[in-house]
């Protein structure tokens, strides 16, 4: 008559099994837990701005990007600069749309494959450093957009006069041709190049000032 309970020996290759099934599930949750970790070391958080996030990744990208057509400042580091970006694009939101041309656009996108080569090369950058070709044409949209906000917040509401040009040229541009042993040419000749550096130079300390308004009035995280 056969038994209606398990053998000794049935008994002891069922807990095998479990033991084993055990040890494969251990495995899987540890391997799991491993690529969580990578994942979060990956996409940590290296600041707040406001409501906006900035991953790690985003400023080892931009890094590596080296786009700088927006026209901000140069920081201390790529996360303070970044912090800039995004806080203008906040100020962007509540303004009327900033307007660009697709060709303003296709231009700077060619402007920078050609300087990684070719269409292909510019592919296998991408690629590298963790970006596709939609990535990049967000990132130019929104650096043209910050360099044209830019443009028309600050640039009307800066004057040059003569004045200002003649004391600049016979104070700075004449002394740096000086030390490098060249005749400068007359102040007629060099106006417009001047005033054109002078507009840009005082557009640059209204920016920083408003940008360090900007910081003030916001919440800002950076994490170590």
């Amino acid at each position: 008559m056969l038994s209606r309970y398990p053998t000794q020996s049935a008994r002891r290759s069922h807990r095998k099994e479990g033991l084993f099934l055990l040890c494969v599930l251990c495995a899987l949750c540890v391997e799991s837990y491993r690529s969580t970790a990578q994942a979060a070391i990956i996409d940590k958080i290296a600041a707040i701005v406001n409501d906006d996030v900035i991953t790690q990744s985003e400023v080892d990208e931009t890094k590596d990007l080296d786009l700088k057509i927006s026209g901000l400042p140069r920081r201390n580091s790529i996360l303070e600069e970044r912090i800039d970006h995004h806080l203008v694009l906040q100020q962007l939101k509540s303004q009327p749309p900033v307007l660009l041309t697709e060709e303003e656009i296709k231009a700077a996108y060619e402007s920078f494959e050609i300087r990684h080569g070719n269409v292909e090369l510019l592919a296998t950058f991408l690629e590298s450093v963790g970006m596709n070709q939609d990535d990049l044409t967000k990132e130019i949209h929104d650096q043209l957009s910050i360099r044209k906000f830019i443009r028309d917040r600050f640039r009307p509401f800066v004057n040059i006069t003569i004045e200002d040009a003649e004391n600049y040229y016979e104070k700075v541009y004449k002394l740096g041709a000086q030390m490098v042993e060249k005749t400068p040419p007359p102040f007629a000749e060099v106006f417009a190049e001047i005033q054109n550096q002078l507009v840009e130079s005082r557009v640059q300390d209204q920016l920083a000032d408003w940008l360090e308004k900007l910081r003030n009035e916001s919440m800002i995280s950076v994490k170590d």
